[in-house]
């Protein structure tokens, strides 16, 4: 919060102490897919998104928690860079390749954006944009001009839409 606050010692510290922290939770990530050559890329992008939106951290959160995210947000956009590379979720909510080979991503891309169209607008883009393109719903009020209560409850009517869809068809 010093750092934050205009404390250019402290906010030395955060940057100098998180990144090592960092590069591990990116080397990590990116071993799976051997991207270990993307390793300080992503971490430099990491560092310069904690820059510009440290002003969004709410300090009622773990600090590192909210670091790991903007980590992991980072880590997708440079997957999704990569010319061709299509990014996937695990289980653990890990960003992954997709084996580019796969004949039915097409497919199934087109399906998600088919089905998004079906709700009310903006629903699909809130939707898309929350679940697949990592925004945060504090971006996404924002950019939409509602509360953050409000795109909670878009995505949740809309999410139930969508499993009414997905059933009926």
């Amino acid at each position: 919060m010093r750092a934050r606050g205009g404390d250019a010692h402290a906010y030395k510290q955060l940057l100098t102490g998180f990144a090592p922290v960092i590069r591990r939770m990116v080397a990590a990530r990116v071993g799976r897919w051997g991207g270990q050559h993307y390793v300080e890329d992503i971490t430099q992008d990491t560092l310069l998104a904690i820059h510009l939106k440290l002003h969004t951290y709410d300090a009622d959160m773990p600090l590192l928690a909210w670091v790991n995210a903007v980590a992991r947000h980072k880590l997708i956009d440079h997957l999704r860079r990569i010319k061709g590379a299509t990014v996937s979720l695990d289980e653990e909510g890990m960003p992954e390749l997709v084996d580019g080979a796969n004949p039915e991503a097409p497919g199934i891309a087109l399906d998600l954006r088919k089905l998004l169209g079906m709700l009310k607008p903006p629903a699909g883009e809130i939707i898309y944009a929350l679940r697949v393109e990592g925004a945060s719903v504090r971006e996404l009020a924002a950019a939409h001009g509602l509360s953050e209560s409000n795109i909670k409850v878009i995505v949740h009517r809309g999410l139930q839409k969508l499993s009414q869809l997905a059933r009926a068809g």
